[in-house]
């Protein structure tokens, strides 16, 4: 069994009560209001548990996780949780919506990547890497034993961690929903969801990270209800040899995206739909990025280009700012 988590009580100066804990390799904080104490310790409990859940069955590191199992038994059909199962259907369809620039077997590749240590695969291992990314050897299926997830090419790796954040923001959304929470804000490690305004009745603020300045912030957005989820260039970088490489990597050749964007911000309902396009929409850059967004239902933009410029597609045009004031410390 996974040990128990350790969450840090949290206090707000607005009446809200929350936890913050160490999992998924990030911190998470979650907020609820208007609920009493002990109600509100019994719903913070429950989101708890369930993310151990999620970080004993996805985890890249435990041994006994669904996803580690599934890559070791590969090209073998795997039985796993439903959980699993869903989160990788769920991630096979950004897969399938993306053009090509989000593949969740991008692990035979990122393995070659250090960005701690300054590592830079040869262009040669990179290619060969590749011949091994392709989401459409990944099935799904189930029998009478329950759900299974094959991984057919044995060569290859899977890692569901560019959607699985945000299947988990949605998840726990309808957790605190079910029980009765209509007013709450939640930061998994960047991807916020936020429900029922603030408590003075005031949209939230959500600040956007200026990628050259991530102290700071160069736009905020305002929302009532939904998720903000925001790929950059600037999370994870490094210079050597005279160029920076960041750690958004191309499905094509395994080198970090060439693109005019600096940062993609996408806010919709979904935290899911935000997890999965934000990396596509990076990748893509500016044009065809906006143009996605605008075709694709449920979502929409906030780009920061390379000259620092903000584009935003047409529904999101009245809900930003160029960020002056604070923001909500989520």
């Amino acid at each position: 069994m996974l040990e128990t988590m350790a969450p840090r009580r949290l206090e707000t100066p607005d009446g809200g009560c929350g936890v913050e804990l160490d999992v998924f390799d990030t911190v998470v904080r979650l907020y609820i209001y208007d609920m009493d104490d002990v109600r509100a310790a019994g719903v913070l409990e429950a989101c708890v548990r369930r993310c151990e859940l999620f970080e004993r069955l996805l985890s890249r590191t435990r041994e006994d996780s669904d996803i580690v199992r599934i890559v070791r038994e590969a090209p073998e059909p795997v039985h796993v949780d439903a959980v699993t199962a869903d989160v990788v259907t769920s991630a096979l369809a950004y897969c399938e919506q993306s053009r090509g620039c989000f593949d969740i077997t991008m692990g035979a590749v990122t393995r070659l990547w250090d960005f701690h240590a300054h590592t830079v695969p040869s262009a040669l291992a990179c290619k060969r890497a590749c011949e091994h990314v392709d989401y459409r050897r990944v099935e799904v299926g189930a029998d009478a034993d329950g759900p299974w997830v094959a991984l057919r090419d044995a060569a290859s790796a899977l890692d569901v961690g560019g959607t699985a954040k945000g299947f988990i923001a949605d998840d726990l959304a309808a957790l605190l929903h079910a029980a009765g929470v209509g007013r709450f804000a939640l930061n998994l490690g960047g991807n916020v969801m936020v429900s029922g305004e603030r408590p003075d009745g005031e949209p939230w603020r959500i600040g956007i990270i200026d990628p050259w300045n991530p102290g700071s912030y160069r736009a905020v957005v305002r929302l009532a209800d939904g998720s903000v989820v925001t790929s950059g260039a600037y999370e994870r970088r490094f210079a050597r040899g005279g160029r920076t490489y960041h750690h958004i990597l191309s499905p094509h050749d395994g080198m970090p995206a060439a693109t005019d964007v600096a940062s993609a911000t996408i806010v919709g309902a979904r935290s899911s739909d935000c997890d999965g396009f934000s990396t596509t929409v990076f990748i893509l850059g500016v044009a065809e990025g906006l143009a996605f967004v605008e075709q694709t239902q449920g979502i929409e933009a906030l780009i920061i280009d390379e000259a620092g410029r903000v584009h935003t597609t047409a529904g999101l045009a009245d809900a930003y700012e160029l960020a002056q004031g604070a923001c909500d410390r989520l």
